[in-house]
């Protein structure tokens, strides 16, 4: 493999080289995994998160969470993001707000700050969060979602096919840094990365539109890690080596399905 410099005792992903270029997380379970399993680490985030300025619009939506009949966080900076607002703004119950999120990682904030939260553990995804029994009668209800500025609908109209009331609180907005872009292409030259990867379809984009990033041939030496179809076909399409697909986003299994891909590959 590029960038292995041959496997060492310590762990199944020893020699293993990764990247990961989703934004930074403080603490970032994936990667303390992935150095747990011996593999060298680099996180080197090609996107950002930027919380959107505190709006009378957005102050108003935040005030009026507490009389919403669900509420629905579709990622960790979302939740967390409101959780402050909403402290700073001196709204100190949410217990009677029904909550839910899309996973584990999204549900994680709102549990720490003591709320009942509903998220789908099988299948952490939007259809999986549809799924859920709580969320099949909902005519007439009125349900927040909390999310990044844009973004898919398919929760959205999933929920007003039910004849709920739906509308969106934006939190944050993602942008492209090139802050790490000379690091990055310092190890993809010099042959020092083995996997890509990418959390989502929105940062793999990032990643490929990076300016100077290596031609075809390079990208078919290395396999690029992702979590869903669409960013599965973007790389096959971009020309990586290997595409392996986890089942979800969550960290043990993405680590899973690097761990199974890279004990069972040619060294």
């Amino acid at each position: 493999m590029s960038g292995s410099r041959g496997r060492v005792s310590g762990g199944t992903l020893a020699g293993l080289s990764v990247l990961v270029v989703r934004p930074l997380r403080s603490p970032d379970s994936f990667c303390v995994e992935l150095a747990d399993e011996g593999a060298d680490v680099h996180p080197l985030p090609v996107m950002v998160v930027k919380p959107l300025p505190l709006t009378s619009a957005l102050r108003d939506q935040l005030l009026a969470l507490p009389s919403a009949d669900k509420v629905i966080a579709v990622s960790a900076n979302a939740a967390t993001l409101a959780l402050r607002h909403l402290a700073a703004l001196g709204v100190e119950d949410c217990r009677p707000v029904q909550w839910f999120a899309v996973g584990a990682s999204s549900a994680e904030p709102l549990l720490d700050a003591g709320l009942s939260v509903s998220y789908p553990e099988d299948d952490p995804s939007s259809e999986g969060l549809l799924a859920l029994s709580p969320l099949q009668e909902v005519a007439g209800q009125r349900i927040v979602i909390l999310r990044g500025e844009g973004g898919k609908d398919v929760l959205r109209q999933g929920l007003e096919r039910r004849g709920a009331r739906v509308s969106y609180c934006e939190m944050y907005r993602r942008e492209q840094t090139l802050d790490n872009q000379p690091h990055i292409l310092r190890l993809l030259a010099t042959g020092a990365v083995d996997v890509v990867v990418a959390h989502s379809a929105e940062v793999l984009r990032c990643f490929l539109a990076l300016p100077g990033l290596a031609t075809p041939p390079a990208l078919s030496r290395l396999t690029a890690l992702v979590t869903s179809v669409p960013a599965a076909l973007m790389a096959q399409q971009a020309g990586f080596g290997r595409v392996v697909r986890a089942d979800s986003a969550m960290p043990g299994s993405m680590v899973e399905a690097l761990r199974c891909w890279y004990t069972q590959s040619d060294k």
